[in-house]
């Protein structure tokens, strides 16, 4: 997987589940807890608030809240 893709791109290549869920778990997820936006127990498959939640919390209420007025290419 290329790293230089668009970030709102996420899972946009394939409607397969196990690749997307491969994509998930090796790309993704890594990167989110990386950036500290979440916390990701490998063993338990538990995910939650990082340190740095605040940082892109009110970015995902916005797209939560507004899905229609967002291209449709974002999703």
């Amino acid at each position: 997987m290329d790293d230089d893709r668009d970030p709102l791109d996420v899972l946009a290549d394939t409607a397969d589940p196990a690749v997307r869920e491969a994509e998930l778990r090796h790309n993704h997820l890594p990167r989110l807890e990386e950036l500290g936006y979440i916390s990701w127990n490998r063993d338990t498959h538990e995910i939650s608030k990082g340190p740095n939640w605040d940082e892109v919390e009110p970015l995902l209420t916005l797209i939560d809240e507004h899905p229609d007025e967002l291209p449709d290419e974002w999703f």
